[in-house]
This record gives structure tokens, sequence and C-alpha cells, in this order.
């Protein structure tokens, strides 16, 4: 049994929980939550020791495989800092690894220096709609054209204003960035899982005001097999904006779409949580006409929380994770994506 300690709550801790029952073979052992409410409720369901103050958990919880860090963004690095000197835990952490890329850099070094496993949580490559398009690379020809849009339904101090219910997630002191942290750091991880490593980078971002994170991004990223991705983020005010502008709860319109010389595919992914089922359209050389299949995102958690387990088991990081280096990269070619709109959208170096 691969016992599983968990370090903050928040948001997506519902979706890491899921991950666990999701694994077999794997147990929530421990958890650490300032929210008493929800920390002992889920310790109670799951058995599992509560622990309001993170430091008692590292204190006291020696015997545990692994460790999810969930805490806010400008904590990652204290967070795992402390996790590797309390005995080198293996880690799954949350992105990105720090709130600026100095910060990025001495993480992987310690990660590196102490030999543990660590997964950065890029739990898109995980998602079996998005393997469909990895899987048919191979027969999708030359590709032409890569496009990744995520709108998302939003009001403005939702996304790009201070929040008072969310204060760290939209100050960029604290959260590392906006939208392009938020959302632009999965899609770039989903990139160099599907075609390699980025070599250059051009992007323009929007804020609403000069001190608030950036909410849209147009950017284009040149991979290192010379195929050029085109990747937008942006806002809109409007309820509940599904896939292909239709009606879906909770305000998600995200597609990744690939056209080669042979062939097309496209998914549309309805939330990032997992909540629908991500739509995959085909249609290649020989076929009559496209090809529809759904298939479900929240595999995604559960994908992504296996493949952590199997890590801790064996000591070393399954081979379509996303290990420090890669989230560290992330981090890297998301800085240059602003240095870019800093030198009003030219080309930089990503090398």
């Amino acid at each position: 049994m691969i016992n599983i300690g968990i370090l903050g709550s928040g948001a997506v801790l519902k979706w890491h929980l899921l991950g666990i029952d999701g694994t077999e073979g794997a147990r929530l052992a421990a958890l650490s939550s300032r929210n008493e409410v929800t920390g002992r409720a889920a310790c109670e369901k799951y058995g599992a020791a509560y622990y309001k103050d993170y430091n008692d958990f590292l204190d006291k919880e020696k015997t545990l495989d692994g460790v999810i860090v969930l805490f806010p963004n400008h904590m990652h690095y204290e967070i795992c800092n402390l996790v590797l000197d309390a005995g080198c835990r293996h880690i799954l952490c949350e992105k990105p690894l720090g709130i600026d890329l100095e910060q990025s850099r001495r993480l992987v070094e310690k990660v590196q220096k102490t030999g543990a496993v660590f997964q950065a949580a890029y739990m898109k490559r995980f998602n079996p709609g998005f393997r469909k398009i990895k899987e048919a690379l191979d027969v999708i020809g030359n590709i032409e054209f890569v496009n990744c849009t995520t709108v998302e339904s939003g009001a403005a101090n939702q996304v790009s204003q201070r929040d008072s219910s969310s204060p760290w997630k939209t100050d960029p002191a604290l959260s590392g960035g906006g939208n392009l942290t938020h959302v632009g750091s999965h899609v770039v991880d989903l990139l160099r899982f599907l075609f390699g490593e980025v070599k250059t980078v051009s992007c323009t971002l929007r804020r609403d005001s000069e001190d608030a994170p950036e909410y849209y991004a147009n950017a284009r990223l040149k991979m290192s097999n010379g195929v050029n991705a085109d990747l937008r983020i942006g806002r809109v005010d409007i309820p509940d904006l599904g896939p292909g502008w239709e009606i879906f709860n909770g305000g998600w319109n995200e597609y990744v779409e690939v056209i080669g010389d042979r062939g097309y595919i496209r998914a549309d992914n309805p939330s990032w949580e997992g909540l629908g089922a991500i739509r995959v359209t085909s249609w290649f050389k020989g076929m009559h006409g496209p090809k529809t299949e759904y298939f479900e995102s929240r595999l995604q958690w559960a994908n992504e929380i296996s493949a952590f387990a199997k890590a801790c088991g064996a000591g070393r990081l399954c081979s379509d994770s996303s290990s420090a280096v890669d989230a560290y990269r992330v981090d890297y070619i998301v800085k240059k994506m602003r240095l870019s709109d800093e030198m009003n959208g030219e080309t930089v170096s990503a090398d």
C-alpha cells in the first residue's frame, strides 16, 4: 500500500482525493489544512490523520511514501523544501515550482541533490482525450497547424483584478502571474508532451490595468520538430460558456486542434476540473467521414495519482509524467512569453 499525505486543500483538494480513490493500492494517510472543517471532514472520510499545522505533519508523518503539495503558488518553493528536508519524501506538487524563475531553478537543484522523485501536477498529460491526440501523431502526417484555445467565462474581477475571495490567485506577487500562469502553463506543458521542446516564442498579453495580472494571451510557439503552435487564452463575461460555444455549466471553452497533411484531430474539453466528457473528433486519410469519440475527463486525476503512486513505489518517475526539470522549462517558457510581450510581441529564443 502506498501511503500518501496531502499538504494544503483549496479548490483542487477534491480532485486529488478523487485521484486517490481511483488508484488501486494507494490511500490517503494524512492531511494538513488550515481549513479545519474541510480538513477534518476529508480525514474522517478516508481514515487519515489530520493536522492543522503543516510543521506538525512533517514532524510526525515519517513513514509516508509520497506527499502532494496543494498550497498556494507562493508557498510551493518553501513547502517543497521543507518536505525534502524532512526526509526526501517523494513529491507531487501543483504548478508553478515557484513564483519566480530563481525559486524554480533552486528547487530543481534541491530535488536532484536529494534524489527524491518529483512530479509536477500537470494533469492534462493524463487526460485520455489529449492522449488520443498524441496517439494520432503517427498517422496524421506532416503537421500543418496546431491551435490551442481556452476561453473562460468570468467577470473582470474574477480573472484580472484583485479578488478578495481568492487574494493570492489574483495577486501576481503571490501567484506568479495571471492566466498565463494559471492556464497557459498547462497548455505549454501539454505542447511539450505532444511535440517536444519549445524553441522560440512570440506573445502579446492584455491586462485591465497596469498592475493587474494578464487575462489574455496570444502567442506562437515554435517547437523543436518545426511545428508552429498557436496558443490563445482569453476571458469573456458570458456564463456557462462550453466547448464550441455551447451551453455548459462552468464556463470553460477549451480545444486543442492538430491538422496534418493526412488528417485532422481536435479535442474539446468542457472544464479544467474534468466535470464532463472530453470530445475528440478525428478524420484521417482513408476514412469516409469524421469520427467522434468521448472520453471521461475525470480519469486525468486517477491517471495522474496512479503514476505518482507507481513512482513512489519504484523510486523513479513514470515516463509520461512532468518532472521538476519539465516544470522548470514551463516556468522558463512562460517568462520568455512575458519578455516577448514587453518587446511588443517580438520573437525570442526559449533555448
